[in-house]
């Protein structure tokens, strides 16, 4: 199963700008996945895009629904060569935006050509006044993990968020003081293929758009590609 080396959250100021947002100084080890993921409180505002160490990173899913909502995307990189020391840089985003971002980096972890990704990617207040992040991602691997973000344009208290599938957050934009948005990221294990709930419990009324994708094991990469050649 994958296995994270670690994690690096940076975030804007809570009332919006538009600066580039970087990680610490690391040195990631020949074969590491590395995942980053970028949200901004409105819909019509786009992330940047990442930089560092000479690698190659690959957009692999964005959420933009459009209206009252907010944007999340997801990049990746494989390291094929260790680089040595490095950062990431997430360059501004298209306008002034509270914004965030979060790095993971995965060991003895692989990807898809197309990893999976979940179809449904928002959701809004009901009739019944709750509402909360609900998607399914259907895996192809044996113990994979799936690495996901859910941006709040509501700004609920995250205070006692709870997670659906026993999923361990690794990164929290807290905007909700000032009504900037909340974005939650996190990741779950997926030990068999097929469909995989991600998603929350709480807090409820959230204006919720979320996505997120699946990060093989690498015995699982191995065998995919054996499969579609």
């Amino acid at each position: 199963m994958p296995t994270l080396v670690t994690s690096y959250f940076a975030e804007s100021i809570k009332t919006g700008d538009t600066t580039t947002l970087s990680t610490p100084s690391f040195t990631p080890a020949t074969g590491e996945v590395i995942v980053i993921k970028a949200t901004t409180w409105d819909t019509a505002v786009t992330s940047g895009t990442p930089s560092g160490g000479s690698l190659t990173y690959t957009r692999q899913t964005t959420a933009q629904p459009g209206g009252f909502n907010c944007y999340a995307t997801i990049f990746t990189t494989i390291v094929a060569s260790s680089p040595g020391s490095m950062s990431i840089t997430l360059s501004p985003p298209s306008g002034t935006s509270y914004h965030t971002m979060l790095v993971e980096r995965w060991a003895n972890a692989g990807l898809a050509a197309t990893p999976a990704t979940n179809a449904v990617i928002s959701g809004s207040l009901g009739g019944t006044g709750v509402d909360t992040p609900t998607a399914t991602v259907t895996t192809i691997g044996s113990n994979s993990i799936i690495t996901w973000v859910n941006v709040d344009d509501q700004s609920n208290n995250p205070s006692g968020c709870v997670y659906l599938s026993g999923a361990i957050q690794d990164g929290l934009g807290d905007g909700h003081l000032g009504s900037s948005s909340v974005a939650y990221h996190a990741y779950q294990t997926a030990a068999t293929p097929g469909s995989q709930t991600i998603g929350m419990t709480l807090p409820t009324g959230q204006k919720w758009t979320m996505t997120g994708i699946e990060v093989l094991d690498v015995p699982m990469v191995a065998a995919v590609w054996l499969f579609r050649a």
